[in-house]
């Protein structure tokens, strides 16, 4: 994630950012944040990601520690500095500044890298010492009208409010019907959103008003529902289909489903140009095509083995990089793995439940794959650990928190037309088949 830079009113904002990036990295245990490596800053992505469900790259994080130079300080914008403030233990950025409010002038700004230690703080002098007691008061006092502001706040709050989904499985197309499930009647209505996201457009929903949404892909959606744009439940939707089928377009916004959805040869999954031009697909602009299995299964999405053989094409009119991608379906989250040649590694990706690294911010030339000639990949995830073995190497090794639950289907996409032999995932606890 990579928040756009605003500018505090004054130099205070700026004032209270140091004083949470200190608590940031002392909540961390680490070294010196001069001494910091690429690993600490994802442990610091990856924990601050889990506990707001807010994440930030290696470079905004190392903009916001003050480690990247830039012509203009770097000031997050409002929902990353929440998230800074509840990940140090405060409810939003507003109570974090009320707590640790610095006046102009009274106290100057310092350098994060300059960490007081708390066992060599300088004792106060006796004259202090009553100010400093009129000091504790008058702070406790704040935090007690804090915490009277919110729990009034929060008495309106639906924090027990469910999103629906009347009917999760269908076959393509799909319309699914959303609704909201509450024990308490909600006044802020219009503050409820349905995140489908690159599924379809995001929707406001309230009180016992119905959505209805159009999906017309193989796979599985994971609805999101949002109260002040934060995330407060999630359903799965699936679109299931039988066997491995295929389907393409040149957007998101059109999908041609090609053979009519017709089960494919799963020991050789391919689709002709012919067959492309029969769906209408035109091949003469940039096209994608996936193959996708989805149904039910009771195979863990955190413990199987996935294995295939891919060909793609060597090149395509208006493509410079021709890319792989298998996305691994759970019924919480998913696994997704995008492959590219050498020369197009910026575009490469991986994801495995919450844990995401993109080729743009950090450098994945260990994931270069060719698979003109044919390329073999084999996706392994024992109890949240997952390996990656491109044609019998290990390229990849990483680690992730949040299960994905069962696994609800596979997908192979391809840009231009590719081919995958005998695809097999397999729980390696049960040794049941996908």
């Amino acid at each position: 994630m990579e928040p756009n830079s605003v500018q505090p009113s004054n130099q205070s904002g700026f004032d209270a950012l140091d004083i949470c990036c200190r608590i940031m990295i002392q909540k961390m245990a680490a070294a010196p944040i001069e001494e910091w490596r690429v690993s600490d800053y994802n442990r610091l992505s990856s924990q601050l990601g889990k506990e707001t469900k807010v994440y930030l790259s290696v470079n905004t994080l190392k903009r916001l520690l003050g480690q990247l130079k830039t012509p203009q300080r770097y000031f997050p914008q409002k929902a990353t500095r929440d998230a800074l403030a509840q990940f140090i233990g405060y409810r939003d950025w507003q109570e974090f500044e009320l707590v640790n409010s610095v006046k102009p002038g009274e106290v100057k700004s310092e350098p994060i890298s300059t960490i007081p230690d708390p066992e060599i703080a300088i004792k106060p002098s006796p004259k202090s010492h009553q100010k400093y007691i009129y000091t504790g008061i008058a702070a406790f006092l704040l935090l007690v009208l804090i915490g009277a502001f919110w729990v009034w706040k929060s008495a309106g709050t639906p924090t027990d409010t469910k999103l629906i989904c009347e009917n999760p499985f269908g076959n393509v197309p799909h319309t699914a019907v959303f609704k909201l499930k509450s024990k308490v009647t909600n006044n802020g209505d219009e503050e409820f959103k349905i995140d489908f996201m690159d599924e379809a457009l995001q929707s406001p929903i309230s009180g016992k008003k119905e959505i209805a949404k159009f999906f017309r892909n193989p796979g599985v959606v994971y609805a999101t529902l949002l109260y002040h744009d934060k995330p407060i439940d999630t359903v799965s939707v699936y679109m299931q289909t039988k066997g491995w089928v295929a389907n393409s377009g040149n957007d998101t916004s059109r999908a041609f489903p090609i053979a009519g959805l017709k089960a494919l040869n799963p020991k050789n999954i391919y689709v002709s140009k012919a067959q492309l031009d029969s769906a209408g697909l035109a091949t003469n602009k940039p096209f994608l095509v996936g193959f996708s299995n989805i149904k039910p299964s009771n195979i863990s999405g955190d413990n199987f083995s996935f294995t295939c053989r891919v060909f793609s094409e060597q090149s395509r009119p208006g493509t410079q990089c021709v890319e792989t991608t298998i996305i691994i379906l759970g019924e919480k989250h998913r696994h997704l793995l995008t492959l590219n040649r050498s020369n197009c590694v910026a575009f490469s990706q991986y994801k495995f439940s919450e844990k995401r690294v993109i080729g743009a911010e950090q450098f994945l030339g260990a994931l270069a794959f060719d698979p003109t000639n044919g390329g073999d990949i084999e996706i392994r995830v024992v109890n949240k650990k997952a390996s990656v073995i491109l044609n019998g190497k290990n390229v990849l090794s990483t680690t992730y928190q949040k299960s994905i639950g069962k696994v609800m289907g596979i997908k192979i996409l391809f840009n231009g037309i590719g081919k995958a032999v005998s695809p097999k995932l397999q729980d390696l606890s049960t040794k049941e088949i996908f």
